[in-house]
């Protein structure tokens, strides 16, 4: 437990709660992703199930079933890059934001990512996303300062990445080979 609130890991058992707050986000922050709540509502329970199959997601609330917050990343996005985890489907609750979770959840992000061997992170936000903007200042992400992308919903964003340190037995498996 941290600070009155727990971090879980959303697995395909939990489709449920990944569904309720998935939905919520799309309701209620449009904006910020690249699916619309439209492309989601209706959908069986199967299709958010899978969802958790192809990524790690973590939430953050006052109880495991209760998320207030979730955040995922993924490896294998960019074939090219196979050290460059991305992070995805970043959604706090305007009721718990200020409180720490989504810096927590970003944490727990950043260690699994290294011990599963990304030496870097990638994001997407949208270029006037302040407050999300600042979340990602806050977990070590910088701007690369490329030119902002049109997504898919037609909203402008920027790239955002940052530098992982190598979890310890990455690095001692390399100085041992």
């Amino acid at each position: 437990m941290t600070a009155g609130f727990q971090l879980w890991q959303l697995t395909p058992d939990r489709a449920e709660e990944w569904r309720a707050i998935r939905m919520e986000a799309l309701r209620t922050a449009p904006e910020a992703f690249g699916s619309s709540f439209d492309d989601w509502d209706g959908r069986p329970l199967e299709d958010f199930a899978q969802r958790l199959t192809s990524c790690e997601m973590w939430a953050a609330g006052p109880a495991p079933g209760h998320p207030q917050a979730v955040a995922s990343w993924e490896a294998d996005i960019s074939p090219a890059e196979p050290d460059l985890g991305w992070v995805m489907s970043v959604y706090v609750a305007p009721g718990a934001r200020g409180r720490g979770l989504g810096d927590a959840i970003f944490a727990r992000l950043m260690e699994r990512a290294a011990l599963a061997g990304m030496t870097r992170m990638g994001l997407h936000v949208g270029q006037h996303n302040a407050p999300a903007q600042a979340l990602y200042s806050r977990a070590g992400f910088v701007p690369t300062g490329g030119p902002p992308m049109l997504n898919e919903r037609g909203n402008w964003e920027i790239e955002m990445r940052r530098m992982l340190r190598p979890a310890l037995r990455h690095r001692l498996r390399a100085l041992c080979a």
